[in-house]
């Protein structure tokens, strides 16, 4: 690769990485790929049709087809989009010893077959999907933004078909514990309008927001045709609300009348409405209620189909139709009319997504603005892939196979960029700079072993979170009204009017007082809450199941077996055995459900430690600190898809641009001085030069310079260097202190174009 490993200077590098890049040469000779080896023969013969049907898009328009890459890229980039980071030495060299004829058919075979293709793809829905951690309003979300980014990934990890994904999302409602599908209304919490826009943005590629206001200027679609379409999903209701809190009030409000002879005060209202909201906060933002509720028109509709306010009936604007039936859910109606394989652009939008994130740009671009009068760069290709999609009953991961078995994946890269609103005639896959999670999952690979396998800690972390919100979901969702209110009195009594007071204080210094009481009390009120309310229902549940039985709720058996009741006409004593009378009944509780799994936790990480550390020899002092560093370096480098969703801000994946998940598709792959100043003197490449790390270790192992420059070549580019890098960096090692270490070297090739970008 000529003059591009030059050492290069910070304002250099910032150019460079703002900059064009050519696409690198291996002196391997070019290798024509492989016969694949697809369990159907079938999914070969399709393969072959694409890249018919590409190569007549290269007679009608003059196009030279891009030269077959070598296996070097192949392996670089065949790991990248399919498990999202680059291969390791070991897996690069594994690949480029094989003299297997089908071994590239092998290779996609092996990798979309494991846990990085789940963490890669996650990321890719999660962006798609807005899928965040903090799923809505605030931190008490967490739990149903884990359990949603759970299922997603489970999703992927057993291959549901795209149809089904996108049905059980569309007809979701529940709880996020039973239904985490859930997630995809919760993540548009009070705004069913808008939660329209993005389903058919994502999964019918149609721009249809600007109809929600007035008819779109520049579409077919009406202001008219938006409120039929919302008709269909305006009953999935998002809510914090519980039946026994509904009946509660309702009781309340009787009984005040009852005893006084008016109505509630509109202060006592809201007294008791704060209780009732201190005893459910914990569960909020976690259900969805399938409901009838009907959708009106705005109060400012001027259009001369319909009167202001007037009510709307679901209806869908193209065929196949979607009338509901006397009987009939519309929300099934709905789900089922979009993923139905007769609706003109629910197969196409998907075969089109995936061919993008194949080859980098779309068959139909942009993919998500269908018009009527949109084109395909090839419309026989199109028909063709949206063929395929309905023959394989939705599988992504076959015709994901199907598209990287052909010759015009296995095709170098076109480095020029295509011109919006020019067809692209894939000459070959499009040269992309990679994503924000790919460049970490690729440090995480270079610095830790297994870095595909999910992060043990985090699906404990999920499960914890869950299980805390479904343990108080079942000790306040079905109390009896009365003992509903009965709490929410106890709870107001003596903190209502200590927190007014603490609003009303006017001098600053009362008011910081004042702040710090009411911290204290909104505390004490929490655990208020947790001990008396919580505990008192789970101590009624406990007694019902012990009396009944569980056979039918897994959830309270494993709850009864942790209490370990020895009288089961009496649960009560169970539970005061376990639970301290000063401590919070929940987190106790869950402590002591999860106690088998934190335990094996640990002693699998204790395990590791004392295997690495005999392993790797690590007794001195100056070993055991380093070791010590290296620990909590792998602490910190988890794969994208076990962190946080979005990263919290600052962090390296969000200078790179990762998503912040308010939009769909919202990455940015453009570089800034951030990014360069990231890797030029960021902690990273001591991370992943750390003695310890999977490079450091490899690095230790040899001795030569030139050694030491194929391990650092073959773990972070796939290839060895050729003979004029050899020189320009032997020289460098010879001559400069900087350069002149391995950490160095590894610095150089990190901030090279090429590590960044997809060939």
């Amino acid at each position: 690769m000529k003059n591009l490993l030059k050492i290069v200077s910070i304002p250099t590098l910032v150019i460079a990485l703002a900059g064009g890049f050519a696409v690198a040469k291996s002196d391997a000779p070019a290798k024509q790929p492989g016969a694949a080896t697809s369990t159907e023969k079938a999914d070969l013969g399709a393969s072959q049709r694409i890249d018919q049907l590409v190569e007549k898009g290269y007679a009608a328009n003059g196009i030279t087809p891009n030269p077959p890459v070598s296996d070097e890229i192949f392996v670089r980039r065949i790991h990248l989009d399919i498990i999202g980071r680059v291969p390791t030495k070991a897996e690069t060299l594994a690949f480029i010893e094989d003299q297997a004829p089908d071994k590239r058919a092998k290779l996609i075979d092996t990798l979309l077959d494991s846990e990085g293709y789940v963490a890669n793809y996650f990321n890719y829905w999660a962006d798609l999907l807005r899928a965040k951690t903090q799923i809505s309003g605030n931190g008490q979300s967490t739990p149903a933004g884990l359990s949603y980014a759970a299922w997603i990934k489970q999703s992927l990890r057993e291959n549901k078909p795209y149809d089904d994904f996108v049905r059980e999302m569309l007809s979701a409602s529940g709880t996020s514990w039973d239904n985490p599908a859930v997630g995809y209304y919760l993540r548009d919490y009070g705004m069913p309008l808008d939660n329209l826009a993005i389903t058919t943005q994502v999964f019918l590629g149609t721009q249809i927001v600007c109809a929600q206001c007035h008819n779109h200027p520049f579409d077919a679609w009406t202001q008219m045709d938006y409120y039929h379409l919302a008709a269909f999903t305006n009953g999935q209701v998002t809510t914090n609300q519980s039946e026994n809190q509904r009946a509660a009030f309702e009781l309340a409000s009787k009984k005040f009348r009852e005893k006084k002879g008016k109505a509630m005060s509109r202060e006592d209202r809201k007294d008791l409405q704060r209780s009732f909201s201190e005893i459910l906060k914990p569960v909020r933002f976690n259900n969805v209620v399938e409901t009838d509720r009907a959708l009106r028109l705005p109060h400012d509709y001027q259009y001369d189909d319909a009167k202001p306010k007037a009510v709307v009936q679901p209806a869908v604007p193209f065929a196949p139709g979607a009338a509901v039936s006397e009987g009939e859910s519309t929300i099934e109606v709905f789900a089922d009319w979009v993923t139905s394989p007769e609706n003109p652009r629910f197969t196409k939008v998907i075969a089109n997504r995936l061919w993008k994130k194949a080859f980098g740009v779309g068959v139909i671009e942009p993919v998500d603005d269908l018009r009527d009068d949109t084109e395909a760069a090839n419309p026989e290709l199109m028909a063709f892939l949206e063929q395929k999609m309905v023959e394989f009953d939705y599988d992504m991961k076959r015709f994901l196979r199907m598209a990287f078995n052909t010759q015009t994946y296995q095709r170098e890269a076109s480095p020029e960029e295509p011109v919006m609103g020019m067809p692209y005639h894939f000459a070959g896959p499009v040269l992309r700079r990679m994503t924000a999670e790919q460049i970490w999952d690729s440090l995480v690979a270079m610095t830790v072993e297994n870095p595909d396998e999910p992060d043990p800690a985090f699906q404990l972390y999920t499960k914890r979170r869950l299980t805390e919100v479904e343990l108080i979901a079942n000790a306040v969702y079905d109390q009896k009204p009365g003992e509903f209110l009965r709490n929410g009195y106890e709870i107001a009594q003596g903190t209502q009017e200590a927190l007014a007071a603490a609003r009303e204080s006017k001098d600053p210094a009362a008011i910081r007082a004042a702040s710090k009481e009411a911290q204290r009390i909104r505390r004490q009120l929490a655990l208020e809450v947790e001990n008396r309310v919580f505990r008192e229902g789970l101590e009624e549940k406990l007694t019902l199941v012990a009396a009944n039985g569980a056979d039918d709720d897994a959830f309270l058996a494993e709850l009864m077996e942790t209490v370990k009741i020895e009288n089961e006409s009496s649960p009560v004593e169970g539970m005061g055995a376990l639970i301290g009378e000063k401590d919070g009944v929940v987190r106790q509780l869950v402590n002591a459900m999860l106690a088998d799994e934190q335990k094996a936790l640990r002693a699998a990480e204790h395990e590791r430690t004392v295997a690495e550390r005999q392993a790797w020899s690590v007794n001195d002092k100056e070993e055991k600190r380093a070791y010590q560093i290296y620990e909590t370096i792998r602490e910190r480098m988890k794969r994208a898809a076990d962190m946080q969703s979005p990263a919290p801000g600052g962090h390296f994946l969000r200078e790179f641009g990762q998503s912040d998940r308010e939009v769909v598709e919202n990455a940015n792959d453009q570089a800034s001085i951030t990014q360069a100043l990231a890797l030029l003197n960021g902690p990273i490449i001591g991370g992943i030069t750390s003695r310890y790390s999977v490079l450091g270790r490899d690095l230790k192992d040899e001795r030569s310079f030139d050694e030491r420059l194929d391990t650092i070549f073959l773990s972070m580019l796939s290839r060895y260097p050729d003979a004029e890098e050899r020189t320009i960096l032997k020289q460098a090692w010879n001559e400069s202190d900087g350069a002149g270490s391995v950490q160095g070297l590894v610095w150089t090739v990190l901030n090279l174009r090429e590590f960044l970008f997809i060939q």
